[in-house]
């Protein structure tokens, strides 16, 4: 019985991580992307700590594990997804009118063809959920977590409507650099290259700690806007940890 109630826990927070996902879906689909980030970023929370409170109270499963991996397809898949689609849209891409008719039955529906581009992330990220489902953990990820990945490409349309981008935001937001972006996304994340794990081991905690003091200052300065940058500045430290060898 005990065991049981101590197993409920991180499965509540799962739980948590799969609805915030569902609104934060729900809100980008209807342009409220603030908000998406506030609800992407509460699933983010809620999926770090389903896995540390599993690893402390010692109820780990593969029941767990892979309902972690499912509902972080909706928060850190498939809302990048409908975010880069939006950002597709808010580029000047047109959707266009389609009728399909089956059986004398029409099915229509209008959709913009190069903004499914975005939805690559989520096959992107689902891809590397499966994978880390079957590999070995250790002391660093390989390649840019999900979460962090969603992190990046929903605080975007945030990002790009802070005023000091103004000079910078037709460049980022064409059709052209969005594909870019996505693409970048997909390699980053399914790429064999190690990125540091946030931990205050004796032996790792210099990058960490680098790492929260620029996010603090940069959410000082940039608010919500930060958290883009935040991102960017992890996967540059990775490097430098990477070209530097320290694990």
């Amino acid at each position: 019985m005990q065991y049981s109630i101590k197993k409920i826990i991180p499965n509540i927070l799962t739980s948590l991580n799969f609805l915030s996902g569902c609104i934060a879906a729900y809100l980008a689909f209807n342009h409220f992307y603030l908000s998406t980030l506030l609800f992407c970023f509460l699933g983010v929370f809620f999926d770090f700590f389903d896995g540390y409170f599993a690893r402390i109270l010692n109820v780990e499963d593969q029941f767990g594990k892979h309902f972690d991996s499912l509902s972080d397809i909706i928060t850190s898949g498939f809302v990048p997804g409908i975010i880069m689609y939006q950002l597709f849209l808010l580029s000047g891409v047109k959707e266009i009118n389609y009728v399909i008719s089956i059986f004398e039955i029409n099915f229509i529906f209008s959709i913009a063809p190069i903004g499914l581009i975005g939805f690559l992330i989520s096959l992107g990220a689902a891809y590397r959920l499966a994978n880390f489902n079957v590999i070995k953990t250790s002391n660093s990820f390989i390649g840019l977590p999900a979460p962090a990945n969603s992190l990046l490409i929903v605080s975007l349309p945030v990002f790009l409507d802070y005023p000091l981008i103004n000079q910078i935001k037709p460049f980022i937001l064409s059709p052209y650099s969005l594909s870019i972006i996505s693409l970048i996304s997909i390699f980053l994340m399914n790429v064999k290259w190690k990125m540091f794990k946030i931990n205050f081991n004796r032996n790792t905690y210099l990058f960490p700690l680098i790492f929260i003091f620029l996010s603090i200052i940069l959410i000082f300065f940039l608010k919500e806007a930060a958290i883009t940058l935040s991102i960017i500045s992890y996967l540059l430290l990775s490097l430098i940890k990477n070209i530097f060898n320290k694990d």
